[in-house]
């Protein structure tokens, strides 16, 4: 039979088990249990090698943390553990409630086995908290303002509350494949905290998403500081209306259980990033291609959150997760504001329609409107007008003026077009004047 050892609530002071310069608590086989309000202190590291350890109370270990048997929180209570050293869990750890709470200069959260917290805290200033393999966190991650760094691996956050990640300057990192994923379940903005440790210097630029529907999904986020060309996202290979693609560093971003748009932002600072005017995705060709968002102030600037984000309103995954911050030259379409069906000497346009520089806009739908509102034109409906206004352009609807084959009189017409951004897909409704001059 397993022998049983009960802390109540006293202090106890746990030093070697061998000797004293060992300074290591092994429990190999025997039940420990901590209780409700129990505080116990190991001077050195604890080792539960196959035994139970079940925390109710406080355990504090100033060392490292292996579990090689069963370890708890308490059941229903909130026990907490505090570790200066490594967490290593190698078989079977069941969070509960409890707090795992990291509080050394350098730590690792390691072993073979995943770890599942329920509430993980990370403490020490500019400390970095490194996984070896994924962790799951089941309730809040507090990262304060420490680095957590995944390395190759995930760290998921199962939490659908907004306020599951609790930092004040800190961030997570990712050298290689790790991801920090987050679930979702409402239309609330929800904060990915990425970020880079460049020599001492923070990078943190962070990634929102707000979803458009509160159903259950989940997004993942890696922030990658390096130049895309390195990693094979060539930021030479884009579309023929971007200027330029940050190769400074990139987002790749994914999103699961939902093909549901949402707001996705990317956050930057001017001052060290440069400046931009849009994002844009790796895909297609491939190639980076504009996805036609918005830059504005944010509504924030505190804890090291960059002055500026990169916004796209009705962001959908496509499969292609590599997002970067690029320049782009606007598309130039425009209507003119008078046109001659006779070929009058006042203009040399005798049909209304778009005009389309180097075809990079279709013409998906075009009404026209007399003074006192009457449809006079529509372009699905007369779709025979839909014709090449001039020689090497692409054919697109045009009003030659008739309505029910008469000519209108002259005067003022409105006009309402929707117009597809080629590249993007972007569709954008344009209205305005139009004279009819014969």
């Amino acid at each position: 039979m397993k022998s049983s050892v009960f802390f109540t609530a006293v202090i106890v002071s746990l030093l070697s088990m061998g000797e004293l310069h060992a300074q290591v608590f092994y429990n190999a086989g025997a039940q420990v249990i901590v209780t409700s309000g129990a505080v116990v202190y190991v001077e050195g590291d604890a080792e539960n090698a196959s035994g139970l350890y079940s925390n109710a109370g406080y355990t504090t270990v100033n060392g490292y943390f292996r579990n090689g048997g069963t370890a708890t929180g308490g059941g229903a209570a909130t026990g907490v553990y505090y570790v200066t050293g490594d967490w290593e869990n190698n078989d079977l750890f069941t969070a509960d409630q409890s707090e795992v709470s990291l509080i050394g200069a350098a730590q690792n959260i390691t072993g073979t086995q995943a770890t599942t917290f329920y509430n993980l805290t990370l403490n020490t200033p500019n400390s970095v908290k490194t996984q070896t393999l994924d962790a799951t966190v089941l309730n809040i991650d507090s990262i304060n303002s420490c680095e957590s760094a995944t390395g190759n691996f995930n760290l998921y956050i199962s939490s659908t509350d907004t306020g599951a990640i609790v930092r004040n300057t800190g961030f997570v990192s990712s050298t290689g494949a790790g991801r920090l994923f987050r679930s979702t379940k409402s239309t609330s903005t929800y904060l990915f905290p990425t970020g880079w440790n460049n020599s001492g210097i923070v990078m943190y630029r962070p990634v929102e998403f707000s979803p458009s529907m509160a159903d259950s999904e989940a997004y993942s986020v890696r922030f990658a500081y390096e130049n895309p060309t390195s990693d094979g996202y060539d930021t030479a290979t884009k579309a023929a209306i971007i200027t330029l693609v940050n190769g400074q560093y990139y987002h790749l971003l994914k999103q699961y259980n939902s093909t549901a748009s949402a707001a996705l932002s990317i956050f930057y600072d001017p001052s060290v990033d440069g400046n931009w005017n849009s994002m844009a995705r790796w895909q297609g060709v491939p190639e980076w291609q504009n996805l036609d968002s918005a830059a504005d102030v944010a509504p924030y600037a505190t804890n090291g959150t960059p002055p500026m984000r990169m916004t796209k309103s009705d962001w959908v995954d496509n499969g292609n997760e590599p997002h970067a911050l690029i320049n782009w030259n606007e598309v130039n379409f425009v209507f003119p504001n008078v046109f001659a069906p006779n070929g009058a000497n006042q203009t040399d346009n005798n049909t209304f329609h778009i005009i389309n520089e180097n075809d990079l806009v279709t013409v998906q739908e075009l009404r026209v409107f007399d003074r006192w509102g009457m449809l006079v034109y529509d372009g699905n409906r007369d779709g025979d007008t839909r014709v090449i206004p001039t020689a090497g352009t692409s054919p697109t609807y045009c009003w030659n003026g008739k309505y029910n084959n008469k000519l209108q009189p002259m005067g003022n017409y409105v006009y309402v077009a929707s117009v597809k951004i080629n590249e993007s897909g972007v569709v954008k409704t344009v209205s305005g004047n139009v004279a009819l001059l014969w």
